[in-house]
């Protein structure tokens, strides 16, 4: 019988573009609280890892709308959500948020893009209060930038985050942290309507 747990299907998937890694999409769902029944949007599907992951968690009764712009990127996401068998809940739409958001009164919203900021107005108009935007950048300065937006729209900024995960070698002999580790992958900030 073939394993159906999320990580084993993740291993299966096909990657395209740099995905976000288990470690940081476990903080996004844990500080914004993604549960059953959330409407989340989803921007930069890239492989589509993200998407899954977030449709594993809101369904049987939510969903995911995830953006992308590149037809190339779309249809690989696209195959991954098929072959993780969750496309009842998983929609990539192959249109760029920039240009807008068609969803509303949305829980969460993700964006992995290089310029977020530009995202942020069409993300206030889709979201419900108390509704979630993150941010996943790899540099500071588009943290700073993202934020600034952020505040000048209205929302509130909770934090920003970086998660380093550093594994523990076990010998007999003793037992000491790994000398590679999965380090920086990105910056990520929360911020809420």
């Amino acid at each position: 019988m073939e394993d159906k747990r999320l990580p084993d299907v993740l291993k299966k998937l096909a990657r395209g573009p740099q995905i976000i890694t288990l470690k940081d999409a476990a903080i996004i769902s844990a500080f914004t609280g993604m549960s059953p029944g959330d409407i989340v949007v989803d921007a930069g599907s890239g492989s589509g890892f993200l998407a899954i992951y977030m449709g594993n968690l809101v369904r049987p009764s939510g969903k995911v709308i995830s953006y992308e712009r590149r037809p190339d990127f779309a249809k690989l996401a696209q195959g991954n959500v098929n072959k993780a068998g969750l496309e009842g809940y998983v929609t990539i739409k192959e249109k760029d948020i920039y240009e807008g958001i068609d969803e509303h009164d949305v829980d969460v919203i993700t964006l992995d893009l290089p310029e977020p900021w530009n995202a942020v107005e069409h993300s206030v108009r889709a979201l419900k209060d108390r509704g979630f935007l993150v941010s996943y950048v790899p540099t500071v300065e588009q943290v700073r930038r993202f934020a600034s937006q952020c505040e000048k729209s209205g929302l509130k900024h909770v934090k920003t985050v970086e998660c380093c995960v550093r594994e523990m070698v076990l010998h007999e002999r003793g037992t000491r942290p790994q000398i590679k580790g999965i380090m920086h992958t990105g910056y990520i900030t929360f911020v809420r309507k």
